[in-house]
Parts: structure tokens; C-alpha cells; sequence
């Protein structure tokens, strides 16, 4: 159980592999409720999309509330690759064996971008097997283009040709990710951290070969007119200033799928589980699933809270060169990461050169900062670290707030490089055990009343 956040914590489940007619999907289960497939969009990897927090916190919220099965679809993460590109009704195949293969006879079908061109044509084509459909940020067959313009509103973000922006990002794939998080994450522009993890995430979705393949292959994906054939309700949801595919498309698409509900999300974001306002989003699929509201609420949870920061960046940056920064910080990263889930914790969000962390226990944190220290300092990082252990508030976003981060933050700042320094509560409810703290006096704190006696763990 991770108090912080309340439920029980999502692990990272195993993945397993589907069988379409020799083709090998890989996909993944997880949570508890109504069944969930998920049909994912340009890019995935089913076990790499974890490891950050945008979305690790929506496939925990998912697990909470429902099952939910990830899948990678032929071509892109962990899937077989192919030769040429798979006709509409070899896509739907994969949904069919991945259904089979965890067994569920019927299942709620939810389809995001071009993904959800293959939930359109499976929910035409197969009713039977869906209990309701959800589609996200989702296109149209081109039969349709020419009415777009009757859905088009004078306050819409100006039209843009998606092909040769495609074809573009096709062409330096994956060695320019600030182009697609630019496009497909506008919320997260200039975030350095978010930037250096979708760089990762391309080169484990797809090689430059297959991604230009991947994208031949959606422009050829047409479900005809399986909108106007579909039976089953449907959740139509399309977020306002997607730059990727125009509002309009889900405004049409909701007229064309007869008795579609459709929600118009503010926001700018086509990955839109990403964007500020997610929680919003995905609790109106979830109701609409479910049948029912979604509780949502901050709570108030004891956690112990660790900060961290490189020292010394931008010398370092410019004493090594901005490639090889580059490749340390994406190292840090990754370390980073694991070593925070491998002791229980939870990453909250970057911070600049630096992570917020929760753990259930001030050992865990502790054992983790040492773990940090000696293993970046291995790549030739050198960071120091906070902690402090209280009540923190936890909001639907994810994000956490209250004087106990505020503290760990300032205990961070008051550290010496290459050290983790804590507070007395958290030495104090580590007395008897085999750490060694030593005293370093009394510390005023900008922003906290009072004095706070600090303590340095010893190597």
C-alpha cells in the first residue's frame, strides 16, 4: 500500500504475447473493474511508457477503477515488425487476439489518435465483442475531409497540413524529440527532462526505418464508413487546441457515430493524458464507463518527501560539451527512476536538474538517496539531496504540496554536494538502526518558522 497516494500501488505488470495469425503483439494487464482495451496511437512501448510519471499517474488512476490491457501494435515497441503495411482488417485482428488472449469475450474498446481508426472499424465491424467505445483525439476516413469545414469554429487553431509535418519528424527520428513533444505536447515545451524521456521513448518504440514505415501505414488506415455503422454508446472526446488532428474531426465524428456523446476539452495537447488537466479527462471516460462519478479529492497522507539536484550543471555542461550533458542527464534520468520504484518510491515530477520523490518509509528514502549518490557519481554526476518525513497533500493532478515538501526542498538547498542531509525527524525515527547522521547544527530555512536542527547521513 503507498499511503501517499492512497490505493494500492500499480506494479509494472509482466508482458505477455498475443498470437494474430503468426504476428506476435505484446501486451499488458492491470487494476481491478470493468474490462478496458486499450488501443494506443503512433507511438508505445508497453513497458517503457512506466518508467515516467505523466504516465505512469494515469495507468494507476486507470488501475483503480478498472482492467485495463495495453498493447503495442505491430510495428512499433515490443510487437513484431512488417514488411508491408497491414490492411484495416489485419489491425482489427490484433485486437481480436489480444482480446482472446486474456480472455474476455466482450470488453470496453478505447481508441486514442490513429488508434482509434482501428477501434472505429473493430466496434463497426464486431459488436458483439464491445461494450462501449471510447475515442480520444481521434481522425476520420477521408471520405469525410471535405465536410470538416461545417465543424470548423472561428476561435479553432488555425489548420495545418499533418503529413509533411510527419514526414519531418520522420526524417530525424529519433534524434530531434523537441519536435514532437513541441507538436504532440505543447504543455511540456521547454521542458528539458520531458524532452530527454521521449528521446528515449522513440528509439524504444521504433527504429528510424520503422517509424517512417509505421507512419506510411497509418496514412493508408481507413475504416470507410465504419462510424456511421457503429451500434454500441459511444464517448467521443477531442481536445480543443490539438495542433496534430483539428477539433473539428471530433466534432464531425461525433455527428457521424449515431447517439455519440462528445466532449470538448480545454487544452492543447494530443498525447492529452499528459496535459495539466488530465485528471478531468480521463475521470469523464471512466464515468461514462463506469456509469457513475468518479471521487475525486486531495487527501492528506504521511510521506516522506526527497528532493534532489545536480550540482554545479552548467559548469559541467560546458566543461564536458552539450552532447555528452546531454547523454549524462538522460543517464541520470533513467537511474534516477529506477532506483526510486526499486525502493518503493514514486517520482512526482522533475525539477529542472533534479527529481521530487514519495516513499512510504524514511528508510526507503534514505536507502535510496545513498543508492543515488553512489551510483550517479559513477557517471560522474555529483547531486545532493533532501529529506523530511510529515503529512503532504496530495492532489488529483498527482502533484504533492504542504510544509513537509516546502522543508525537504529547503533541507535540499542547505546540503553539501555529493551528501544527503535530513532533517531530525527523520533521524530521529531512524534511531536504533545501522545509519550514521551526523549533527549539523541549527538552520534557519527560508519560508519555515523557526530553527530546524539538519543532519548529514555519512558514506
Amino acid at each position: 500500500m503507498c499511503g501517499p497516494c492512497k490505493t494500492p500501488r500499480v506494479q509494472v505488470p509482466d508482458t505477455q504475447y498475443a498470437d494474430a495469425d503468426g504476428t506476435r503483439i505484446a501486451y499488458q494487464m492491470f487494476g481491478d473493474g470493468p474490462p478496458v482495451l486499450i488501443v494506443s496511437g503512433l507511438l508505445s512501448n508497453v513497458e517503457i511508457t512506466w518508467e515516467h510519471e505523466l504516465f505512469r499517474r494515469t495507468f494507476e488512476r486507470l488501475g483503480k477503477h478498472v482492467t485495463a490491457v495495453l498493447f503495442d501494435k505491430r510495428g512499433v515497441g515490443l510487437s513484431d515488425r512488417f514488411d508491408e503495411a497491414p490492411t484495416a482488417d489485419q489491425r482489427i485482428g490484433d485486437i481480436v487476439s489480444v482480446l482472446d488472449a486474456v480472455g474476455w469475450e466482450k470488453a470496453h474498446i478505447h481508441g486514442m489518435s490513429e488508434g482509434g481508426l482501428m477501434a472505429q472499424h473493430f466496434a463497426a465491424q464486431h459488436p458483439e465483442r464491445v461494450l462501449t467505445l471510447g475515442l480520444l483525439n481521434s481522425s476520420i476516413s477521408p471520405r469525410y475531409w471535405r465536410r470538416l469545414r461545417e465543424y470548423w469554429l472561428a476561435d479553432d487553431p488555425e489548420e495545418v497540413d499533418s503529413v509533411p509535418r510527419f514526414l519531418e519528424m520522420a526524417d530525424d527520428w529519433p534524434s530531434n524529440p523537441e519536435r514532437m513533444v513541441d507538436w504532440f505536447l505543447p504543455s511540456q515545451s521547454g521542458n528539458e527532462s520531458v524532452i530527454r524521456w521521449f528521446g528515449r521513448l522513440q528509439r524504444l518504440s521504433c527504429s528510424p526505418r520503422d517509424f517512417r514505415r509505421q507512419i506510411e501505414s497509418v496514412f493508408q488506415l481507413d475504416p470507410g464508413d465504419a462510424p456511421e455503422r457503429i451500434a454500441v454508446p459511444t464517448h467521443v472526446t477531442h481536445v480543443k487546441g490539438d495542433a496534430v488532428l483539428p477539433v473539428a474531426i471530433g466534432r464531425l465524428l461525433a455527428d457521424l457515430i449515431p447517439d455519440a456523446r462528445f466532449l470538448e476539452m480545454p487544452g492543447n495537447d494530443h498525447f492529452a493524458w499528459c496535459m495539466p488537466n488530465w485528471t478531468q479527462l480521463l475521470d469523464a471516460y471512466l464515468e461514462f464507463v463506469l456509469g457513475r462519478p468518479v471521487q475525486s479529492a486531495a487527501t492528506r497522507r504521511f510521506a516522506t518527501v526527497l528532493f534532489t539536484d545536480i550540482v554545479n550543471s552548467t559548469s559541467a555542461s560546458a566543461l564536458v560539451g552539450d552532447t555528452r550533458w546531454r547523454e549524462l542527464l538522460e543517464s541520470h534520468d533513467r537511474i534516477a527512476r529506477q532506483l526510486i520504484d526499486a525502493n518503493g518510491g514514486r517520482v512526482i515530477k522533475s525539477t529542472g536538474d533534479g527529481l521530487l520523490a514519495i516513499f512510504d518509509l524514511p528508510s526507503q528514502a534514505v536507502e535510496c538517496s545513498a543508492q543515488l549518490i553512489e551510483s550517479l557519481a559513477g557517471i560522474g554526476i555529483s547531486i545532493r539531496a533532501g529529506v523530511h518525513a510529515g503529512e503532504v497533500e496530495v492532489r488529483e493532478d498527482g502533484d504533492i504540496s504542504g510544509i513537509a515538501v516546502n522543508l525537504a526542498a529547503r533541507v535540499e538547498h542547505a546540503g553539501e554536494p555529493g551528501f544527503l542531509w535530513v532533517t531530525s525527524t527523520v533521524r530521529d525515527m531512524m534511531l536504533g538502526g545501522s545509519v550514521v547522521f551526523t549533527d549539523q547544527g541549527q538552520h534557519d530555512l527560508k519560508g519555515i518558522e523557526g530553527t530546524w536542527r539538519l543532519y548529514r547521513m555519512e558514506r
